[in-house]
């Protein structure tokens, strides 16, 4: 009987014990938002306290980060108590404080977003307050400075130009106002002025609630520049502050790389530099006469300049170095009539005729500008004064049969083809050409006459100019230089 009574009671606590319903140890994580979309405080209360909530109370400890954006700079104008929120065991809300720095907001209206961070310990809802802003008002008792620049200014340095601005402020002061403004990377005196001064200061006499001043942008060469430099209103702690929205302005400074495309048509002969470009004087008539030819290309990659060449290549009759035929600039020995055989005395250059006779080349020549809005009209500039220079001595003997063949033939071998170095009797001088200016246009849309321009020459030699067939070049003389009108097209 006790044997029976003994098995009751373990079948009863076998019962009980498969009744009992097991513990569940499943985690169910937590929502959490800020208690409110939006706050709004004054930044002379010092702060605020930015509340967030959990939907359960945390089963273990929680860490929740918070990112920032705002128009205020953090660390200067504002701080944060951490830019994490640290969740006990058990709690079920926490807050984030801000604290408002007075003395370094200066906007009458500016704004702070606090935005929680995604985590893996909680659930964030998209359509609940994951973000919340603050915004902080400002009784600003400062005048606020406005800046009005013309809408789209756009300048190309190589050709400074000069804009108006005007500084308006939202209330007279009793004394004079400097205001302080800032160019980006401009530098002040080497890249603009401001009222034609190196000074970033506009001042604001007594009185005036609006002061016009001058911007000039300074000369820069530089071809494919293309950036923006913004010109702003400096804060001055304490004295004013910029007008938000209307205290910048963007400036375009650009100048476009020039495609030459349609003057380069034609390689240069014997393999040389550059492209064959055909050159013409304006004759009194107002035709162009003659037609020779220059070579010409970029001066370098990229760059906004022609340069002309002095190409040379290996004679193949007289096994010497020798000028590709007619390739001068200016067509110079055009100009010294009384040079050119059958002259007793006449310009000496390596070449059997005298069409191989050349001055010397010049690099950095002619400077292309697009025309604003342009990508292939322009205008022709000349940066600084060029020389070119050319030999002149006793024909006959620079012609004559020595040993080894003609006299020129003989030096060129010795020298190399380097004129410059050449020591024969035939060379008695120089000659050289001095062009001052150009003015000139372009237009590569037509293929007949896509350059003009007009070059101002003085030279050393009294020759210059001396006997022309006034009925072949129209020079006239014009402030002690001579003036001659080109056009250069493509061969």
């Amino acid at each position: 009987m006790k044997r029976i009574s003994i098995l009751i009671c373990a079948f009863a606590l076998f019962c009980l014990a498969a009744c009992q319903q097991e513990k569940d140890t499943r985690y169910f994580a937590p929502e959490i938002a800020f208690e409110n979309g939006s706050y709004a405080v004054n930044s002379a209360d010092g702060g605020l306290d930015v509340a967030v909530s959990l939907s359960r109370p945390a089963t273990q400890a929680l860490t929740v980060n918070v990112n920032i954006e705002s128009s205020l700079q953090e660390e200067l104008q504002f701080k944060l108590s951490s830019h994490s929120l640290s969740i006990a065991e058990g709690a079920s809300t926490t807050s984030l404080h801000i604290t408002l720095v007075d003395d370094e907001i200066w906007d009458t209206e500016s704004w702070i977003d606090l935005i929680l961070a995604p985590g893996t310990r909680y659930t964030l809802n998209p359509d609940g307050n994951c973000t919340a802003r603050v915004s902080i008002s400002k009784d600003v008792q400062l005048p606020t400075i406005k800046l009005i620049v013309p809408s789209g200014v756009e300048i190309n340095p190589y050709l400074p130009e000069t804009f108006n601005c005007v500084l308006e402020t939202s209330r007279a002061q009793a004394k004079d106002m400097a205001v302080q403004l800032d160019f980006g990377d401009l530098v002040c005196g080497k890249d603009y002025l401001i009222n034609g001064e190196a000074t970033t200061m506009v001042r604001f006499p007594a009185g005036t609630e609006w002061i016009p001043f001058k911007v000039e942008i300074l000369y820069q060469d530089v071809s494919g520049l293309d950036k923006h430099a913004v010109l702003s209103v400096v804060q001055q702690k304490g004295q004013y502050v910029p007008a938000a929205g209307a205290s910048e302005a963007d400036i375009h400074l650009y100048d476009p790389v020039v495609d030459f495309k349609p003057l380069f048509k034609t390689a240069a002969l014997q393999n040389g530099s550059g492209f064959q470009i055909r050159q013409a004087f304006k004759g009194p008539d107002g035709a162009w006469n003659g037609n020779t030819q220059v070579d010409l290309g970029q001066s370098s990659e990229g760059s906004n300049y022609l340069r002309n060449f002095r190409n040379m290549y290996d004679h193949p009759s007289f096994s010497c170095k020798a000028n590709a035929s007619v390739s001068q600039m200016f067509r110079l020995s055009d100009l010294f009539p009384n040079y050119v055989y059958p002259s007793p005395v006449a310009i000496l250059d390596y070449g059997n005729d005298q069409g191989h006779r050349e001055f010397s080349p010049a690099d950095s020549l002619l400077r292309f500008v697009l025309d604003k809005g342009e990508t292939m009209k322009g205008g022709i500039y000349l940066t600084r004064p060029q020389s070119f220079t050319a030999y002149i001595g006793t024909y006959a003997d620079w012609q004559a049969d020595e040993t080894g063949g003609k006299a020129w033939v003989v030096d060129s071998r010795a020298t190399g083809g380097v004129i410059s170095a050449s020591k024969h009797k035939a060379i008695t001088g120089t000659i050289s050409v001095t062009v001052h200016k150009i003015e000139g246009r372009f237009d590569f849309t037509d293929s007949s006459s896509p350059v003009l321009l007009t070059a101002w020459f003085s030279s050393d030699s009294d020759q210059f100019l001396h006997s022309i067939d006034a009925t072949k070049i129209a020079a006239s003389k014009e402030d002690g230089l001579w003036k001659i009108d080109y056009k250069l097209w493509p061969r």
